[in-house]
């Protein structure tokens, strides 16, 4: 038999066998999707007498769409491969700089109170009270206040902290809030 001849009919059985799903009416495809179909019905028919009615029934409409598709992703718990890193990074870094990390960070501002007050040489300190009533020193450079605000000057008779925040078009604002030390008129 020559090698004409023999390649011919080769190429003849392969072609006859790719023709006989197409001939009897259903795509490789589709008997594909039979296939596992019938396959995840039996695991279904396997583990219903564990799961409630109303269970069964979510469940038996989850295997029916992962069956009509011939593929399912899942994308919980992985990375987004269309996003850009520098944008993960951003996102990392304001995540971490949300976070307080101390005691005073997670306390608005509004429940502090000045006690006192001690001015030095080597820096101004202050006593401030939470709603507890337990006290905290503060100098200048302490974080304080979940807007992330930092203690910028302490005065003689009040306290100026620096919030940054941004606004409504997204750019950063600073806003001084003071906090004064109760007066104390003694007649």
């Amino acid at each position: 038999m020559s090698a004409k001849k023999r390649n011919s009919i080769v190429l003849l059985l392969i072609f006859g066998i790719a023709a006989i799903p197409i001939l009897s009416g259903i795509t490789t495809v589709q008997a594909k999707e039979k296939v596992t179909f019938k396959i995840q019905k039996e695991k279904k028919r396997a583990a219903e007498p564990s799961k409630k009615p109303t269970e069964g029934k979510e469940a038996a409409v989850d295997i029916e769409d992962k069956a009509k598709a011939a593929y399912f992703y899942d994308p919980t718990n992985k990375v987004d491969p269309f996003k850009s890193f520098i944008v993960v990074r951003k996102e990392l870094e304001e995540k971490e700089k949300g976070k307080p990390k101390t005691y005073l960070e997670t306390l608005d501002i509004s429940q502090l109170t000045i006690s006192a007050i001690v001015l030095g040489s080597k820096g101004n300190w202050a006593l401030v009270r939470d709603s507890k009533g337990d006290g905290h020193v503060i100098k200048v450079g302490t974080l304080i206040g979940r807007q992330s605000g930092k203690v910028a000057r302490i005065l003689e008779k009040e306290v100026v902290v620096t919030e940054s925040y941004k606004d409504i078009r997204g750019r950063e604002k600073i806003k001084d809030i003071s906090i004064k030390l109760p007066s104390t008129d003694i007649d």
